[in-house]
């Protein structure tokens, strides 16, 4: 880890930028929002009269976010109208805004089609551009922007005054009166049809905007609290870009945090702090990490390879890999080798991106288990069920920091026991299986599902991936499920137990078949961290 800091955008406005394109903006929070701008813009599409929504939030609540989202998905789905057939995306504001009564893409390409949208901040000249623009567009719907009207521009372009004509006068009560009974006229004449959408942090302005406009024109101008989202959505938020943004994950960041930086982490979340304050908090809880918690061996997750391969004797064929330091889980046996990797191991994969294989390695340990053939003829068999089962259970237990010398050691010492089954098996002609190519995963298969019953039918919390055996599912990092503000309580909500199973048999067992195995698993336990 290069630096003890993270990643993330301290404006909405930087999102354009290289390093925040990866940035996932959720909407769900925004669904009652999305619903005013779609009645506002039917209105206005369909009566050719104008609606203006005034959004009020505080600073950093998303409202900057929000304008340039509705922005960047009208150009999204315009550009998507030119080049091919528009399919609903829950994940474009624009879509939801006019798609009608239902996810309805032959309206969403009609509506856009039909529409033109134009974005202000900070131009004083503003009403004659819009006057302009709209009408350029007289048989189009015209959706106007203005972010930040709050700012002296927005009064000051609908009275025309210059920069100098403002300063000398100042903003004063009769001349907000006077610029609502121009934007009313405005309205109904040059601008009428247009759909407004406004976006502040001062309440007062909105209030008062509001007051005077619709004392001459009811219901022209209604304004809406930015809502704001639920703890455990908001940390969603956060979560899901910290680990979309940096090569170490959310809970990384907190695993390490003292307690004093864990529970600041949690008061911002269940506040109504805004997004840039949480992420201040996380970084704050990486960055104050002690040297003590940096150095400390975290239990996170296991994903583990459990490989058969054609071989009589396996000792050695973990190490052959080079894939970094490793631990041995078991004594020394021909049989059955047990190897788990701490640190270092993403190196071995082919990342479309260095960052995600950190990402990855900072929340999950590697296993590799691998069995010859001695253990693949027991599975197969279909005897002694009771013994393979119980073998393979030890292969997968997962001892954490901490565990005392002693305690391993035992376990170790039983797994020889177990595996002593094996000295009297008879030998068992596996030339068929293994030349069956992929057919055999069909035999073992079997098998594994007669000894673990969800086997291949769990994916709590994998999204829509499916591992090949969940020991202990995933769960995400969630301080906000903490049943309150004790540390035990914070710890536990945080603690990392997802233990999975990947199974394969590789007839010849190398640096290239473990690759090309596990560089197509290995993604989607990358999305699980960056999508959820």
């Amino acid at each position: 880890m290069e630096y003890n800091r993270i990643v993330y955008p301290e404006r909405a406005e930087y999102l354009n930028e290289d390093i925040f394109r990866s940035y996932k903006v959720f909407l769900d929070h925004w669904n009652d929002l999305a619903s005013k701008f779609k009645s506002n813009f039917e209105e206005s599409i369909l009566r050719r009269v104008s609606k203006t929504l005034i959004v009020i939030g505080e600073q950093s609540s998303g409202k900057t976010l929000l304008a340039n989202k509705i922005d960047q998905d009208f150009k999204i789905t315009k550009e998507k109208c030119r080049t091919g057939a528009i399919e609903y995306d829950r994940n474009n504001i624009w879509h939801r805004i006019v798609s009608g009564a239902g996810r309805n893409n032959e309206l969403i390409e009609k509506n856009t089609n039909k529409s033109v949208l134009f974005h202000i901040e900070n131009n004083s000249k503003w009403v004659d551009d819009v006057k302009t623009f709209c009408g350029s567009n007289s048989d189009r719907t015209c959706i106007i922007i203005a972010d930040n009207c709050e700012n002296h521009y927005f009064i000051q372009g609908i009275l025309g005054m210059t920069d100098t004509e403002f300063l000398q006068v100042g903003f004063t009560e009769p001349m907000l009166v006077a610029a609502a009974q121009r934007y009313v006229a405005l309205c109904r004449n040059d601008l009428r049809g247009a759909m407004f959408a406004m976006f502040t942090n001062s309440s007062s302005f909105a209030e008062s905007f509001h007051k005077e406009v619709n004392k001459l024109h009811n219901r022209l101008v209604e304004n809406i609290p930015l809502p704001i989202p639920s703890p455990q959505d908001k940390e969603t938020i956060i979560r899901v870009n910290t680990n979309r943004l940096n090569p170490f994950s959310y809970w990384y960041c907190l695993d390490r945090a003292g307690v004093d930086e864990k529970l600041n982490v949690l008061e911002k979340i269940k506040s109504e702090s805004g997004f840039k304050d949480v992420f201040e908090a996380v970084d704050s809880a990486i960055q104050k990490a002690s040297p003590s918690r940096v150095g400390r061996p975290p239990k996170k997750c296991l994903l583990t390879l459990f490989a058969f391969t054609d071989q009589n004797d396996i000792t050695g064929l973990i190490e052959s890999l080079e894939i970094s330091e490793l631990e041995h889980n078991i004594n020394d046996n021909i049989f059955v080798d047990v190897a788990t990797f701490k640190n270092n191991w993403k190196d071995f994969f082919l990342f479309d991106d260095q960052r995600k294989g950190k990402l990855l390695q900072s929340e999950w340990n590697l296993r590799i288990v691998l069995v010859g053939n001695q253990f693949t003829s027991l599975l197969l068999s279909g005897h002694h069920k009771v013994e393979t089962k119980k073998i393979m259970e030890s292969c997968l237990k997962y001892h954490g920091p901490g565990t005392q010398t002693e305690t391993i050691q035992r376990h170790k010492d039983a797994l020889e026991s177990d595996l002593d089954i094996l000295n009297g098996l008879p030998p068992n002609d596996l030339t068929a299986f293994w030349a069956s190519g992929q057919v055999r995963s069909h035999q073992y298969e079997k098998e594994l599902l007669e000894l673990f019953p969800n086997y291949n039918k769990s994916d709590e919390g994998f999204l829509s991936y499916r591992p090949d055996w969940v020991v202990e599912p995933y769960s995400v990092c969630e301080l906000s499920s903490s049943r309150d503000s004790s540390i035990s309580s914070v710890n536990e909500a945080i603690r990392r137990k997802a233990i999975v199973c990947e199974f394969t048999a590789l007839k010849e067992f190398n640096k290239t078949t473990v690759q090309s195995y596990l560089n197509r698993k290995i993604p989607n336990y990358v999305n699980i961290l960056q999508e959820q």
